[in-house]
């Protein structure tokens, strides 16, 4: 046996090992990546913040020439990002606060009608009316339920309280964060490229570079399309509503473009908001509003994005649906935001990797 074929076999030996040592301690192994996910979650939330921050930044600092170009460009981008987290919350939280109250004062009367609509439509028709009698015992079977466990209520309200209060301060540790690393960035690079030339085997220098070139490379693309595509779709909505005269209109236009952050589902995750926030008017009104959304993602889905997004990653549409729905599955609304750039990057480079096989 040659060296290299001895080598070879010895790496493939460890990783079979410490295969078979995960799958034995899986539980340990899950343990401890919590673990690691607790401590590390304000440093890789601060380079998340750092990397969108700093897209309009490097753009910003290219077009400069002065001296201080990069902290003034850092600046603006961070009030740019500032000032629409506010404009939204100011918009939001009084209407929200206005459908909620009127929400909670018309649910009863809401519910009613709902049931005698939904009892008149059942009239003549045995087999659905069956049906709706056991989703109706059901309901009133898990209202009894909550007003039963009134008390775990209260100490789940006690426990989001908490976990409200823990999340301002990731944030607030993730802001700090990325405002070193945004502030050193060139310090950063010059640090990071003296260990990589000193430490990584000149093998690996090439591949790793190309890796992270594609990656930088798509991940910029999309955060750039995703978000100029967000706000396209939020005024649109919210141009529409106030055409159509439906209420809320800022509220809702606001949470839809927020929401069409997230690929595939964002846009109905914020018609979900708006469904509940307009059945307080009504719930003719709710539905003609699901309606209106439908019908403008249908336009903006084959009009816009492809044009806005388009092939800016380059992903098959059976990749993005199994990347959101894998992302979801590990890591919730940061999975799914991520899942389809870190997918789109594995995609070109297995492209690239059967490329070069082939020629």
């Amino acid at each position: 046996m040659d060296r290299k074929t001895y080598h070879s076999s010895v790496q493939l030996l460890v990783l079979a090992a410490f295969l078979a040592l995960v799958v034995v301690r899986f539980s340990l192994f899950a343990s401890l990546l919590g673990k690691l996910w607790v401590l590390t979650k304000p440093l890789l939330l601060g380079l998340v913040v750092a990397y969108l921050v700093d897209l309009p930044a490097k753009r910003m600092e290219r077009k400069f020439r002065f001296r201080h170009a990069r902290p003034v460009a850092v600046l603006l981008s961070l009030v740019f990002f500032l000032l629409i987290i506010t404009l939204v919350l100011v918009l939001l939280i009084p209407q929200l606060g206005l459908a909620l109250k009127q929400f909670s004062t018309n649910l009863p009367v809401l519910y009613q009608q709902s049931v005698d609509a939904i009892e008149d439509f059942m009239q003549g028709r045995e087999e659905l009316a069956s049906g709706f009698l056991v989703v109706e015992q059901y309901f009133d079977q898990v209202v009894g339920q909550i007003k039963d466990s009134s008390p775990k209520v209260a100490d789940y309200l006690l426990s989001l309280l908490g976990g409200a209060v823990s999340g301002v301060a990731t944030a607030l540790i993730a802001f700090i964060f990325s405002l070193y690393l945004l502030f050193g960035k060139k310090r950063l690079i010059a640090q990071v490229s003296y260990l990589y030339d000193r430490f990584m085997p000149s093998s690996w220098k090439g591949r790793i570079m190309a890796v992270l070139k594609v990656a930088n490379t798509t991940f910029g693309k999309f955060f750039a399309g995703q978000f100029l595509e967000a706000i396209i779709l939020g005024v649109l909505c919210t141009l529409g509503l106030m055409i159509f005269r439906f209420p809320y209109a800022l509220t809702i236009g606001s949470v839809v473009g927020m929401t069409a952050l997230i690929p595939l589902v964002g846009a109905y995750l914020g018609g979900a908001v708006g469904f509940v926030l307009l059945f307080s008017q009504g719930l003719r009104l709710a539905l003609l509003f699901l309606l209106f959304l439908v019908i403008l993602q249908q336009l903006e889905g084959n009009l816009i994005y492809p044009r806005v997004v388009g092939t800016s990653v380059g992903l098959p549409g059976v990749w993005v649906f199994a990347s959101v729905l894998v992302g979801a599955g590990l890591f919730g609304i940061p999975g799914v935001l991520f899942g389809v750039p870190l997918a789109a990057t594995v995609y070109h480079l297995l492209k690239e990797e059967r490329a070069a096989k082939g020629s």
